[in-house]
């Protein structure tokens, strides 16, 4: 249930750039999160709605858009998807449930995902932070 500490993050963020560039009014704010991480983007959408009227943003809109991570193991050049290491992924869902480390903490990819060409865990993974990519305002 990060997805408040997400929402939260996400309104703070905004406080301090209305505050820093005097904006008054924020219309809407688009979002990335990584597919990885498994936010529920319902749960961060409604968290988002019933915390913004608090930091006077009631009439801002959130837009989540979903980016895909991509792998790159160091070890053969590969690139590579989460289709690629999904069967992976459903297998550590299956040891740890719900929370399992992934979710939780999508830098730990190395320590639990090999490359699906030569089998090493030298895994690079893209994508993996939460982004605001664009902030409408109303024009004064």
């Amino acid at each position: 249930m990060h997805e408040w500490s997400v929402a939260e993050s996400v309104i703070r963020t905004l406080v301090q750039w209305s505050s820093k560039n005097r904006v008054i009014e924020i219309k809407k704010v688009v979002i990335s999160v990584p597919s990885f991480s498994m936010l529920d983007v319902d749960v961060l959408r409604e968290a988002f709605d019933m915390m913004k009227g608090e930091y006077s943003f009631s009439g801002t809109l959130l837009e989540i858009n979903i980016k895909e991570p991509v792998f790159k193991c160091e070890n053969c050049d590969s690139t590579f998807s989460v289709n690629d290491v999904g069967d992976q992924i459903e297998k550590i869902k299956l040891n740890f449930g719900e929370e399992y480390p992934l979710h939780l903490m999508p830098a730990l990819v190395p320590a639990f995902l090999v490359c699906p060409y030569c089998g090493s865990h030298d895994i690079e993974v893209s994508s993996q932070s939460i982004t605001i990519d664009k902030i409408e305002v109303e024009k004064s």
